[in-house]
């Protein structure tokens, strides 16, 4: 398979429905953790998106290889918001997705992701994201999402 054959989706990160705020997701400390964690990454804030208010950070992800890995994050309620990296393989969603678990989130069994693939065929599960293991373990995790909700 080569790099064109991967299949690119954007993948959204989350806390548990049932407790939204379990992250306590606060955008400046989202950005502070990106730039540190991942040497050239840049955060900016963006603007409102969609009909309701929510702040928004966008941010550029380095990979190594020359590939960069885009993303936002967006907090529609104080402490309350997800994490998205868009047209991204698997592989490249699960070197962040393992920071986002081991470095961010308050507690590595708090990460449910989806994917606009999975929404876009009418799947509105969210998955979890593997509480323990390495970035080849949760890249498989994703990559059996993809799989799962077909190549249409």
């Amino acid at each position: 398979m080569t790099d064109r054959d991967v299949l690119r989706t954007t993948f959204s990160f989350a806390p548990p429905v049932d407790d939204a705020a379990a992250w306590h997701l606060r955008l400046d400390d989202l950005a502070a953790g990106i730039v540190e964690a991942f040497p050239g990454a840049s955060t900016s804030w963006g603007a409102d998106l969609g009909p309701r208010s929510a702040e928004a950070l966008t941010f550029e992800v380095p990979l190594g290889a020359g590939v960069w890995l885009e993303g936002l994050a967006t907090t529609p309620c104080p402490e309350v918001g997800s994490v998205m990296v868009m047209h991204a393989s698997a592989a490249e969603a699960a070197r962040f997705a393992l920071w986002l678990r081991d470095s961010f989130v308050p507690s590595p069994d708090l990460v449910r992701f989806t994917s606009e693939m999975a929404l876009n065929n009418g799947d509105d599960a969210h998955g979890h994201l593997p509480p323990y293991g390495s970035v080849d373990e949760i890249a498989q995790t994703l990559q059996q999402h993809i799989d799962a909700t077909g190549r249409s």
